[in-house]
């Protein structure tokens, strides 16, 4: 138990370590980084990235409640080495368009052998199917309404460690399993940890790939207490799914392939006395067709009941274009109709500007797709 709570701090250690090696970087010319690096501190490469998300929104709720911003929705900036060839670290600083930097992960990936990996620090875990994507980088610019109903937000983002390992089944088929402890810090499904108790959370996968298609199946499984007396429990489970059709059909870009469906259910149960246990649904799900090289369209539909009140019940559907303009730049144009009971009916004109000045390279706990 020791090694978990010491988990809180790694972040801040990862980034004295791996910024510890800029100084002598920035004397070191290319040639010679190599030699150095060997002889020093064994880090194979390093890499620096940064992107800025540029977002605009319309939004006709009705006479009275009717809604335009244009803001830097996210600056992002990255720092990635390979300090040795078992040892893996990565830092992700984020300034909101409200609020200063931030760290927004820090962590290391060790792989011991025999397939298995361990992350520990901050980061995403890797409940579901977009909890591990950056914001700028999801299929769509929104966020599903069943993953904002029962995650919030910012999703599953905080201390944690997880042990996976990945299983290879021949034939161009593998699959995997990961474990993972976390602080329980989540907003909406852990009551930011005020209970101290942990979380915990597991997932399944399994793929396939061949230069026609390629597929994978996801389920996870989350647990933690929700009220400040660590009385009261929330369960969360997801079942996630990713169709690619021509998957390498524009490699060097982000969602390379021809034709993508993606999508996920969740289920959850909230306890909230010991008599009473509130259960709700809800999916996602986004079909992208590539009709030419970097330029993409697509539909979504998404439904989710209430976390609290199932019977309250929240809908959308939508379009997107997408126009990748460099390998990770993005322009998306999306409009959604939302359907969710309360003020926020309407139409929504979303538009994001994807400015990437240097790409990361952020390594999955498992690769189960070589897309990935």
């Amino acid at each position: 138990m020791l090694l978990f709570f010491r988990v809180r701090f790694v972040h801040t250690n990862i980034i004295v370590a791996l910024f510890s090696t800029l100084p002598a970087f920035a004397n070191t010319s290319h040639g010679d980084i190599s030699s150095y690096n060997q002889k020093n501190y064994g880090i194979e490469n390093i890499k620096v990235g940064a992107n800025m998300d540029l977002f605009t929104a319309s939004r006709n709720f009705g006479p009275e409640n009717s809604q335009a911003e244009l803001t830097i929705r996210e600056v992002e900036l990255s720092l990635e080495a390979q300090i040795n060839p078992w040892l893996y670290g990565m830092i992700f600083l984020t300034k909101p368009s409200d609020g200063p930097f931030d760290v927004e992960e820090a962590t290391v990936l060790a792989d011991p052998g025999y397939g298995i990996r361990i992350k520990a620090g901050k980061y995403r875990n890797e409940f579901g199917l977009l909890n591990t994507i950056h914001e700028p980088e999801r299929p769509q610019i929104s966020l599903p309404l069943p993953v904002n109903e029962y995650l919030g937000e910012e999703q599953l983002r905080e201390p944690g460690i997880t042990i996976g390992k990945k299983i290879e089944f021949g034939n161009n088929r593998r699959g995997g399993v990961s474990f993972a402890l976390l602080n329980g810090e989540n907003a909406v499904a852990f009551n930011e940890a005020q209970s101290k108790d942990k979380g915990y959370s597991g997932k399944l996968y399994y793929g396939y790939e061949s230069s026609e298609v390629a597929y994978q199946f996801g389920y996870s499984a989350l647990t933690g207490k929700n009220d400040a007396a660590g009385n009261f429990s929330t369960d969360l489970q997801a079942l996630d799914f990713r169709y690619m059709f021509n998957p390498d059909y524009a490699e060097k870009y982000d969602y390379s392939a021809r034709f993508m469906l993606l999508g996920e259910v969740l289920h959850n149960q909230r306890e909230i006395s010991t008599s009473n246990t509130i259960t709700s649904q809800g999916y996602w799900v986004v079909a992208d067709y590539q009709f030419i090289r970097a330029h993409h369209v697509g539909v979504g539909l998404e439904s989710t009941e209430g976390i609290i009140d199932s019977s309250i019940r929240k809908d959308a559907y939508s379009m997107h274009y997408s126009w990748y303009y460099s390998s990770h730049g993005r322009l998306q144009l999306e409009a959604r109709r939302l359907n969710t009971n309360n003020i926020d009916n309407g139409l929504e004109i979303l538009l994001q500007w994807n400015i990437v000045l240097g790409s990361h390279s952020e390594k999955p706990l498992l690769q189960i797709l070589s897309v990935d």
